[in-house]
């Protein structure tokens, strides 16, 4: 693994969503604003999950706001497919309850 690229899973396999290296810690709104990650854990509320080529886009709604973040590139097209299937069933749930889901990788690659 080179210097730029971050390990696919935490030290064990089966962990929370939250403790994966890959896992957004930086949420936007249109307007720029970022809550804290601890505002999103408790407040947010999961709305949509788009996947776009190599990319899923989290949406979102915190105090009333509409916020966005990516899980990105590093991640196969297998992963993203799975990722977005598994949190679509989470719809309407809190992030602290979707962060907080275990999550095992150990069979994928």
């Amino acid at each position: 693994m080179d210097e730029g690229s971050l390990p696919l899973q935490p030290k064990t396999a089966m962990a929370r969503l939250r403790d994966f290296p890959w896992w957004p810690s930086a949420w936007v709104s249109e307007t720029g604003s970022s809550p804290t990650t601890e505002e999103i854990s408790k407040y947010g509320i999961l709305k949509n999950v788009r996947r776009m080529g190599n990319e899923l886009t989290l949406i979102l709604e915190c105090n009333g706001v509409i916020f966005t973040a990516t899980i990105g590139a590093q991640l196969s097209v297998d992963l993203l497919i799975l990722l977005r299937h598994i949190l679509l069933q989470q719809w309407g749930e809190s992030m602290e309850s979707v962060e907080n889901i275990d999550f095992d990788i150990s069979n994928l690659r």
